[in-house]
């Protein structure tokens, strides 16, 4: 906590710029001043159940620091049609509906790991668009991407290389380049209008595994917010792009 006489900011002699937050507006300070990114990990649950619910008007949570919410893929059973369906997809259609726009950030937690672990093969990523691989000292080029939606989530068999939005007025199309390893199940285009979340969903079943193909969904942009795309394949697996506001 930060004392009643500590200043806000101070130039430690040992660690250089140290801050010293005491309350939500300190930190929102904070973010600004270092142009820092901020999301919600584990939207609804755990120690964040009823969140973001419950600031959705805060200053900082309307924001551009505040990136959005973080996707993980739950539950393992399988038993809804997609990852995260409720409490990720919700969070993140609900938050656009709000306001935005926001993104989700594919998040793993690691717990204990032994040196023989495939660490890679069992998280989802994220791919973010970048002209060159950033330095290790300088993010910026890191940030810029993920405020303004340039990457897409996958848990890995799947990705969507390309995407947009085509078209004008009401008649707009989702248009993506998918490639995939396991057959497919369905490819979607989710729209926001601020109140309410829609769907068309189009079957995939008829593509063989280890395929490649560019999807065309056309959709009535009419009184839509926003709309993004995803694909899930037969075992489960899917990729998502994050929600582009509509104009």
């Amino acid at each position: 906590m930060r004392a009643k006489d500590q200043p806000f900011v101070e130039d430690h002699p040992k660690y250089g710029k140290v801050y010293h937050a005491g309350s939500a507006e300190d930190v929102f300070e904070l973010m600004k001043r270092e142009n820092a990114l901020v999301w919600q990990t584990h939207p609804r649950t755990k120690g964040s159940t009823g969140y973001p619910d419950k600031i959705r008007n805060a200053d900082y949570l309307r924001s551009d620091q505040w990136l959005g919410a973080a996707f993980k893929a739950l539950p393992v059973d399988l038993s809804q049609q997609r990852l995260g369906e409720v409490r990720c997809f919700g969070t993140l259609d609900d938050m656009n509906n709000w306001g935005g726009p926001k993104y989700m950030v594919g998040e793993v937690d690691t717990y204990k790991e032994f040196p023989d672990y495939d660490l890679y093969g069992d998280f989802n990523v994220n791919y973010v668009k970048l002209d060159t691989v950033p330095s290790f000292d300088d993010w910026s080029a890191i940030n810029r991407a993920l405020r303004a939606g340039e990457f897409f989530v996958t848990t890995g068999e799947v990705l969507i290389p390309h995407w947009s939005v085509e078209g004008g007025g009401s008649q707009r199309e989702v248009v993506a380049d998918v490639e995939w390893t396991f057959p497919l199940e369905f490819v979607e285009a989710v729209c926001g209008d601020g109140r309410q979340v829609g769907r068309k969903v189009v079957s995939a079943t008829d593509q063989p595994p280890f395929g490649s193909r560019r999807f065309r969904i056309p959709f009535d942009a009419a009184g839509k917010k926003w709309v993004r795309f995803s694909v899930w394949d037969s075992a489960g697996n899917g990729a998502f792009t994050q929600p582009v506001h509509l104009r």
